[in-house]
């Protein structure tokens, strides 16, 4: 037999595709596949792109090589189709179907078919028995050793060979590995409430999926996932970066590990207040925070000498869809809570020395800054600073816990939350 690396890959195809009629792939089927492709010289390589290309592939069996070449593919193909003891009607639909294409009658089909059989009764190919691992003979059908049924055993570590990603909810799939946590991402996968396996390229896929609602049940497995490459995770059907789904889960780990995880998202823990819910918005209760900036300065009154500073609300909304949008299905996350927080912010805010809202004092002067000028008396001395200004600073955080407590009752945020939050001292 002479086929290029084009061919040999036709070649297993033809195999893999028998062996996959059943929608199962056995240990035994796994096996005959390997001894087909030591018997025609086939490397590693051509194996696992044959895999490939079944799986990517609407597939059916195509003749390849000259006729002899084909017709010792068909004896491998009924090989595998027999190794598992028996025939079923897919599988001879598809032996069927490659006979007819290398043309040869049913009374030959039917020679080949004898002589493969007593092919397999003389082969001294042997397999480990799944009950107790002794090497026994292929075509046993109970162990000599321990008595169990190597047909039922096998037929039960029988997997399916694909599965359909489900089109609603957070599925999660990875293939088998060597890493430490992998038997435990296994363990956290068979818990999920939809959950399946199946062969790939002779590599054991997994996927486990939950409604978005219960996102948190998930949390085990993303840990135990870390650092694994083949992974993927797919939202309502669809695939989505790794990231982008479960860059939140590292800060919902923390705040399960917190001393009061009711104070985490909200930042008291760290004395420092976050009146959107979120640590990852970025956007703290503090004079320095950029977003009050987020706005522009303009003069009202009688005579045009009263200054407002009139927030920005179109683009603070815009800062913190894409600060959160890697955690939109953090459970911890309200965005009610959010939007009304940004509809208690006022609209308009009149800065001066000694009121609830304070010019942002600015190094160098910047576009849409203001000049300000400021006099302060000290031991009967007047002094005049000034300085430029792009935005307002508050001048306490008690001006943020009461926009809190406004958001809080229309949300209706349970009292050992608004509790543990309002209390905040600085």
């Amino acid at each position: 037999m002479i086929l290029d690396n084009e061919k040999m890959v036709r070649y297993l195809m033809n195999v893999i595709g028998l062996a996959r009629a059943d929608n199962s792939l056995s240990p035994r089927e796994s096996g005959a596949i390997e001894f087909v492709q030591t018997a025609i010289g086939a490397r590693k390589t051509e194996l696992n792109k044959a895999y490939k290309m079944v799986e990517d592939h609407a597939f059916t069996p195509e003749a390849v090589g000259a006729w002899s070449d084909q017709i010792k593919n068909l004896e491998h193909i009924i090989y595998v189709a027999l190794i598992d003891r028996g025939i079923d009607e897919n599988e001879k639909l598809y032996i069927l179907n490659f006979a007819k294409q290398v043309k040869i009658s049913q009374e030959q089909l039917n020679v080949i078919i004898s002589d493969v059989k007593t092919s397999i009764a003389a082969t001294t190919q042997e397999i480990k028995c799944p009950g107790c691992g002794a090497s026994i003979a292929a075509i046993a059908k109970f162990c000599p050793q321990c008595g169990a049924n190597v047909v039922v055993a096998e037929a039960d570590q029988s997997v399916a060979v694909s599965y359909e990603i489900p089109t609603n909810g957070v599925a999660i799939e990875f293939a088998e590995s060597s890493s430490a946590n992998f038997g435990m991402a296994v363990k956290a996968m068979r818990e999920a409430p939809v959950n399946e396996e199946c062969i790939r390229a002779k590599k054991q896929w997994y996927m486990a999926c939950w409604p978005r609602s219960n996102i948190a049940d998930a949390f085990e497995l993303v840990n135990n996932l870390k650092g694994q490459r083949n992974r993927k995770v797919y939202l309502d059907g669809e695939e989505r970066q790794w990231n982008d789904v479960f860059d939140f889960v590292n800060c919902a780990n923390a705040r399960k590990a917190a001393y009061r995880p009711n104070e985490y998202c909200f930042g008291i823990d760290e004395k420092r207040l976050n009146i959107w819910g979120c640590r990852k918005a970025g956007m703290d209760w503090n004079e320095w925070s950029s977003w009050f900036g987020y706005g522009a300065y303009s003069k009202t009154g009688m005579l045009g000498r009263t200054v407002v500073f009139t927030f920005d609300k179109s683009r603070i909304r815009h800062e913190l869809e894409t600060s959160l949008h890697s955690c939109q299905l953090c459970p911890h996350l309200r965005f009610d809570l959010i939007e009304a927080v940004l509809e208690e912010i006022p609209e308009h805010v009149t800065p001066s020395q000694n009121g609830d809202w304070r010019y942002k004092r600015d190094y160098n002067e910047a576009p849409g800054a203001i000049e300000v000028k400021e006099v302060s008396r000290s031991g009967g001395m007047t002094f005049t600073n000034e300085y430029y200004s792009s935005g307002v600073s508050p001048a306490s955080v008690y001006i943020g816990l009461e926009i809190l407590k406004r958001a809080f009752q229309r949300c209706q945020v349970p009292k050992d939350i608004s509790a543990a939050v309002l209390e905040y001292k600085e």
